[in-house]
Formats: C-alpha cells, sequence, structure tokens
C-alpha cells in the first residue's frame, strides 16, 4: 500500500518557490521536481516535468523501469521545446519519481533531487546525486572534506 504527502517549502535563498509535485494514487505514481535556482523559469520547467511524467504513465499500458525512463525522456523533450521561448532559455529542473506496480517500487533521479524509501520504521536514501562533486569530484578522489567546501 502506497502512502504518501507532499509539502514544498520556498526554502532560505529564493524569493520564489520553483518546486512541483503531484501525487498520483491511480498512476501509482509520486513525482517530485524542482527548478534550477539561478536559472530563468525554473518553476515552469518543474510544473512541464511533473505534467509529462504523470501524462505518459497514464497513457502507458506497462508499469516498469522502461516505462518510467521513457516518462523522464518526454519530461526532457518537453522542457528542452519550452526552453526555446527566449524568456525561458537556460530553464531546467531536476526530477525524481517513484512508479508502483503490485509489489515492486521503481525510482529514477536527475539532478540533485532525492529517492528515500521508507519502510518497517526506517528512511533510506536510495538515489545518488548528479551532481558535480558525485559525478566528477569523487572520480578525481577529491578528499570528502574538501568536497563539502567545494563551491
Amino acid at each position: 500500500m502506497l502512502n504518501a504527502f507532499g509539502l514544498t517549502s520556498i526554502g532560505c535563498r529564493r524569493s520564489n518557490n520553483e518546486d512541483s509535485f503531484v501525487l498520483a494514487g491511480d498512476a501509482q505514481l509520486c513525482v517530485v521536481s524542482d527548478g534550477m535556482g539561478g536559472a530563468q523559469a525554473g518553476e515552469v520547467a518543474a510544473q512541464l516535468a511533473v505534467d509529462a511524467v504523470l501524462s505518459h504513465i497514464r497513457q502507458s499500458e506497462s508499469r516498469n523501469a522502461a516505462t518510467l525512463v521513457a516518462a523522464f525522456n518526454a519530461a526532457h523533450n518537453r522542457v528542452a521545446a519550452a526552453s526555446l521561448v527566449p524568456d525561458r532559455k537556460g530553464m531546467g529542473c531536476t526530477l525524481v519519481a517513484a512508479l508502483i506496480d503490485r509489489m515492486m517500487l521503481f525510482l529514477a533521479n536527475v539532478g540533485d533531487s532525492r529517492g528515500y524509501v521508507f519502510s518497517h520504521g526506517t528512511c533510506q536514501h536510495v538515489t545518488a546525486d548528479q551532481t558535480w562533486i558525485n559525478e566528477v569530484g569523487r572520480r578525481l578522489e577529491i578528499p570528502d572534506a574538501e568536497l563539502k567546501q567545494h563551491p
């Protein structure tokens, strides 16, 4: 059984909330997106991404990892097409989604929006942030203490 709730916060650094999420029990889907801070129209990108994932999942007959990957590709295509408008140039967002099919959980993320699984009283972080630190810094074997202070 899926129990889900959502709450967003403007945070401490921004003047507008660029978060978007959907909890769709009918589709057994939870999606969270966060606009890229400092880029234009992050809130637009986040909403487009969430809408695209939900739409793709609702139109799909199967519920599996490939379906979720295809939904993420649909979200990417929708955001990329919308970013061609001059006042949206460079917009982007992070994305994380959980899709359930019977007893299987499919979880995907792009960027630094994280996926967690809470089960039997324990919360476990199960995705890897796609950040410079994780993608490059760790391969360069920069010590964790330095990575924590990296701009």
